[in-house]
């Protein structure tokens, strides 16, 4: 299926959508991303990071530094 037959069956699926938070929830996917964007989040998410903030046991690292241990890690074992 070309890029062009799938806008098509695209826009045929959404002509019957009657939804109006998934047809936001589209729309919010069909958005450039803006680095600079201040991203509102919504009541669980706020939880999952203060759990994390709270966590001592929790490495968050960045996904250069992934690539770079994955690797290594893998031949640890």
């Amino acid at each position: 299926m070309n890029t062009l037959e799938l806008k098509q069956k695209i826009i045929e699926k959404l002509k019957s959508v009657d939804d109006a938070d998934l047809l936001k929830e589209i729309m919010n996917l069909l958005q450039p991303v803006d680095p600079n964007e201040i991203k509102h989040l919504n009541a669980n998410e706020l939880e999952i990071v203060k759990d994390v903030d709270e966590d001592e046991d929790i490495k968050i690292i960045s996904q250069e530094q992934l690539d770079k241990e994955d690797p290594e890690w893998i031949t640890e074992i």
